[in-house]
C-alpha cells in the first residue's frame, strides 16, 4: 500500500500537460448518495487510489459534535454559548411539557475542544452520552463529507470549472486526466462513481462551451481576491496580505496554464487580475507605512 500523498504546489500542476490536439477535457459528475463508510475505510479506499489521505482527517470535531447534537436534542435544547480559540461551550436544557406549558431545566455544560475533539461535563451521565455519540459522528462519513473531499482534493491538484450554477457538472482540463482517474478509482472502491463525458476540440458549441466555463471559473477566484482585499483594515495581519500575494500570484498561474481555453478572453481575466494585484499593492502602502523587504509585495 503506498504512503499518504501530501499536496504538491500550483506549479506542479497547473499547465504541466502538453495539449494532444484532440481533447479538451472532459464534463464530470459523481455519485455517492447513500453512501456510508467509516473514516479507516475512507483512509484505505484514498491510499489505495495514490492519493492524500490526509484530507480524510478534515471533518472538524466541531461539525461532527455539531451532528452529535441533532441526536441529542429530542428533549432538550442545545446552545452555544461562548467560543475561543482551543473550546466550545454548549449549553444542555432540559425542555419537559408540565401542566400544558414547556418549562426549562438547565443541565450541564460541555466544553468541546476544537482540536482534539475531547468533551467534558461536570454532568458525567450527560458528558458520556455526548461522547458516544461524537464518537458514531467521528467515525462516519456520509455522502456529503464525501462530496466535500473531492472537492478539497481538487483543490490541491487540478480544478473544477462548474458547468451549472447549482454545482455538481463541472468541466476539468485533459491535463489533468490522470488526476481524474484516480478519482475516479476512489469513487469505486467506496460504493460511488463517478461519470466522465470527454470534450473532443475543433466544434464551435465544445470550443465555446468549455471556454465559457473556464473563464467565468476564473473570473469568479479574481473577484473573491478582489473582496477579500477590499475588507483589509488596520487590524489585517502582515501573514494575511502575504498570503493573499500568494493567492493571487496562483491565479495569474492558472490564466496562463489555461490559456488555450482562453483565447481572447485572457486579456480580459489579466486586466482583472491586475486590478486586484494593484489594489493589494495600495492597501499594503496605506496598512504599512515602512514595509521591510520581508512583508514588501512585489506584485509582478
Amino acid at each position: 500500500m503506498s504512503e499518504c500523498k501530501r499536496p504538491f504546489p500550483i506549479q506542479s500542476w497547473v499547465g504541466e500537460g502538453k495539449f494532444s490536439g484532440k481533447m479538451l477535457g472532459e464534463i464530470i459528475t459523481w455519485k455517492v448518495q447513500g453512501v456510508a463508510i467509516s473514516h479507516a475505510d475512507l483512509i484505505s479506499g484514498l491510499m489505495a487510489s495514490d492519493l492524500d489521505c490526509d484530507v480524510a482527517r478534515e471533518l472538524a470535531p466541531r461539525n461532527a459534535f455539531a451532528r452529535a447534537c441533532s441526536k441529542l436534542d429530542s428533549e432538550r435544547i442545545i446552545r452555544k454559548v461562548a467560543e475561543d480559540h482551543a473550546t466550545i461551550t454548549f449549553q444542555f436544557t432540559r425542555e419537559a411539557l408540565e401542566e400544558g406549558k414547556f418549562s426549562y431545566h438547565f443541565e450541564s455544560l460541555i466544553f468541546v475542544n476544537k482540536h482534539s475533539g475531547k468533551i467534558t461535563s461536570e454532568n458525567l451521565e450527560l458528558e458520556q452520552l455526548a461522547k458516544e455519540e461524537f464518537c458514531r459522528c467521528m467515525e462516519a462519513r456520509t455522502a456529503s463529507d464525501v462530496t466535500r473531499l473531492i472537492q478539497r482534493l481538487f483543490e490541491r491538484h487540478a480544478d473544477l470549472f462548474s458547468i451549472r450554477d447549482q454545482g455538481g457538472v463541472y468541466f476539468v482540463p485533459e491535463t489533468h486526466h490522470g488526476f481524474i482517474a484516480k478519482v475516479e478509482n476512489f469513487l469505486k472502491n467506496i460504493g460511488g462513481t463517478l461519470q466522465r463525458f470527454p470534450i473532443p476540440a475543433g466544434s464551435p458549441q465544445g470550443d465555446r462551451a468549455v471556454q465559457d466555463a473556464v473563464a467565468s471559473g476564473l473570473q469568479g477566484i479574481i473577484e473573491e481576491h478582489l473582496e477579500a482585499v477590499t475588507m483589509f483594515g488596520k487590524d489585517t495581519r502582515p501573514e494575511t496580505l502575504r498570503k493573499a500575494e500568494e493567492k493571487i500570484r496562483a491565479t495569474r498561474l492558472k490564466i496562463q496554464g489555461y490559456g488555450f481555453y482562453l483565447d481572447k478572453k485572457r486579456d480580459d481575466l489579466e486586466a482583472s487580475l491586475q486590478q486586484a494585484s494593484e489594489l493589494l499593492q495600495s492597501r499594503m502602502s496605506f496598512l504599512i507605512k515602512a514595509p521591510s523587504e520581508e512583508t514588501e509585495l512585489a506584485l509582478v
